[in-house]
């Protein structure tokens, strides 16, 4: 008797099941195997190499997957609703939770072949909050985009250093990154 087909469905839980792995056992390890990935995912290297043939195949799918999720959870935000102090504390909020995919799509973004327009979209929210924040005399006019972005993902990641690494609660971690944030991004005080 001839096996059946996986179900579209089936085949779309292991290829999450095994993007959700892969974007954990990278954020640990950068330098991690394709068996490393296959056994997080609690998948046989040889599924592994059917979704992904490559390294390189697995690296573009899961920069694709992070910019797609956070251009979702960005929209979910509503950066452009309300007061900008609010839809900060939001953003920080909802990078914070992204936790492993910025991280990732920081460092993983400019190197390789992968074309970057999918995360410049999936950043454009950020870049508007950041202009309107500036136009409403709420950030720094002083400061450019690129230092926010860099300091917004370099203090998110230490939020999640000091939950990992210290088991420092994640709320008590992330109000003391918007703290940190509100602090050194803010225009001056009249």
């Amino acid at each position: 008797m001839a096996a059946t087909a996986p179900s579209p469905g089936t085949l779309a839980r292991t290829r999450r099941a095994i993007l959700d792995a892969a974007i954990e056992v990278f954020a640990r390890d950068a330098t991690a195997s394709m068996g490393e990935i296959a056994q997080a995912a609690e998948v046989g290297r040889s599924t592994l190499h059917r979704y992904f043939p490559d390294r390189s195949a697995l690296v573009r799918a899961l920069l694709i997957d992070c910019a797609d999720t956070t251009q979702h959870r960005l929209a979910e935000a509503r950066l452009d609703d309300g007061p900008v102090d609010e839809a900060f504390r939001r953003l920080v909020r909802t990078m914070f939770d992204l936790g492993f995919r910025v991280n990732f799509l920081f460092n993983e973004v400019g190197a390789g072949d992968w074309d970057d327009t999918a995360w410049e979209r999936a950043h454009m929210p950020v870049a508007m909050l950041f202009q309107r924040g500036q136009r409403e005399r709420y950030f720094d006019r002083e400061l450019e985009l690129d230092w926010f972005i860099r300091t917004l993902w370099y203090l998110i990641s230490a939020g999640w250093e000091l939950t990992d690494e210290n088991g420092t609660p994640r709320h008590i971690a992330l109000e003391r990154v918007i703290r940190t944030l509100e602090g050194g991004v803010r225009g001056p005080r009249d």
